[in-house]
C-alpha cells in the first residue's frame, strides 16, 4: 500500500511540474511573440484627443539589445531609447530630435513628443498599438504600417 502511495505522490508531483513548466515556456513564448510583432513601423492616428492622422507622424519600433525608438514627428526626426522592464510596461529614455522649426506643425510635433514622454505601457491591437500613460489612459494610438 506504501509503494502505491508513493508512486501516485511522484506521478502527481511529476504532472504538477510538467504543468507549471508548460505556463512558464508558454509565457515565455508569448512574450517574444509580443515583442516579434511589436517591431516595425507605425503611422500614429491620434495623440490625446486629436485625430493626427493627416500629419506626417511616425514611429518606429526596433526591441532587441538596444529597444529603440524613432519616426517622423510632423517636422523633425527623433529617436530614443525605452526599457521594457515587464510584459507591455514601459520606461521612455531620453530623445533627441532635429531642430528644423516649421510653423504649420509646431505645436502638433510639441503635443505628440508630449505624450510620446509620458508613455507607460503599450497594448498590442489588432492594427497596431496603443500607447497609454501611467493612469492607464490611451494617449497615444498608431497603426502598423504594410
Amino acid at each position: 500500500m506504501k509503494l502505491v502511495t508513493i508512486f501516485f505522490s511522484l506521478l502527481l508531483l511529476t504532472a504538477t511540474k510538467e504543468c507549471g513548466s508548460d505556463k512558464t515556456a508558454d509565457a515565455s513564448e508569448m512574450k517574444k511573440e509580443i515583442t516579434e510583432n511589436m517591431n516595425g513601423s507605425y503611422d500614429v492616428t491620434m495623440v490625446g484627443d486629436n485625430d493626427y492622422s493627416e500629419y506626417d507622424i511616425t514611429m518606429n519600433i526596433d526591441m532587441g539589445k538596444e529597444n529603440k525608438i524613432s519616426g517622423k514627428s510632423a517636422c523633425n526626426n527623433y529617436s530614443g531609447s525605452f526599457k521594457n522592464p515587464k510584459e507591455n510596461q514601459v520606461e521612455m529614455g531620453m530623445m533627441m530630435s532635429t531642430k528644423m522649426y516649421c510653423k504649420e506643425t509646431s505645436q502638433i510635433e510639441s503635443d505628440y513628443l508630449g505624450h510620446l514622454s509620458k508613455v507607460a505601457s503599450v497594448n498590442p491591437t489588432k492594427n497596431g498599438m496603443e500607447l497609454m500613460n501611467k493612469e492607464g489612459e490611451v494617449i497615444i494610438v498608431a497603426i502598423k504600417q504594410k
